[in-house]
């Protein structure tokens, strides 16, 4: 990790922000009446409980983005001096060695995905919008398990580095026109607006002590940095990428 966020500016105190929690009280308001309320609210309360998404509740317990990936609003660029390669819609900082490709739509061209490969594992890494709300990768997973168990393949949700991480096994075929299966490992990062879906492929998505080649995937995916403009879009679009000059 190159850098950590820019403090964010306007901040409410501690103290405003608990008044506003807690609200106000109508001073001729009655214990009994209290009371009541308190037990008319005691049955939404249970069944919140119970409909409660624990891998939800694991993404929103913590800012996951602490440490990357970025928005460019979060970072200074002016004198930074790292290798980077902008792709319009994001900058990136690859390391040495890694070989890179921009995964383009055949029919327009545009650039729809980027995959970093280092030894024998890569990460191919998708911009989507999202909406401003928090929460987006639930959804995001929902369709990504729904996909995966049509194609027969299985899933399974663990704690990752950033958030919650889905886990699959896939059919997949090789290059000899083998037919069989493939790990996968789904990160999702969600900024202003935006939402990076990382996928691990190859001896990253099995090696989940964050070491080795995953350790330097995981640096990568934090560094990279989204520019995703003021333009309206629609939660789940795809953000294109520019294909640098020349290539």
């Amino acid at each position: 990790m190159i850098f950590r966020r820019k403090p964010k500016s306007g901040s409410a105190s501690p103290a405003s922000a608990d008044d506003d929690a807690m609200g106000t009280v109508d001073a001729d308001a009655t214990d009994d009446d209290q009371a009541d309320d308190d037990l008319a609210d005691a049955p939404d309360d249970a069944e919140d409980a119970e409909d409660a998404d624990p891998w939800a509740e694991l993404d929103a317990s913590r800012d996951w983005r602490d440490d990357g990936p970025f928005d460019i609003d979060e970072v200074e660029l002016a004198d930074d001096e790292v290798p980077r390669l902008d792709l319009g819609s994001l900058i990136i900082t690859p390391a040495q060695g890694m070989q890179l490709q921009i995964i383009a739509d055949p029919e327009t061209g545009q650039g729809m995905a980027l995959v970093a490969a280092a030894g024998t594992s890569a990460i191919q890494v998708t911009l989507y919008a999202a909406p401003v709300s928090p929460g987006f990768a639930t959804d995001l997973r929902a369709d990504m398990v729904a996909e995966t168990e049509q194609s027969g393949g299985s899933c399974e949700y663990a704690e990752g580095p950033f958030g919650t991480e889905l886990r699959r096994v896939v059919p997949a075929t090789d290059d000899a026109g083998n037919s069989g299966m493939a790990p996968l490992r789904d990160w999702y990062a969600q900024g202003p607006r935006w939402l990076l879906n990382g996928r691990l492929m190859g001896q990253a998505a099995i090696d989940t002590d964050g070491t080795g080649e995953v350790e330097l995937l995981d640096d990568f995916f934090r560094n990279l940095i989204v520019r995703r403009g003021d333009g309206a879009m629609v939660p789940g679009q795809v953000i294109g990428l520019t294909l640098p000059a020349g290539s």
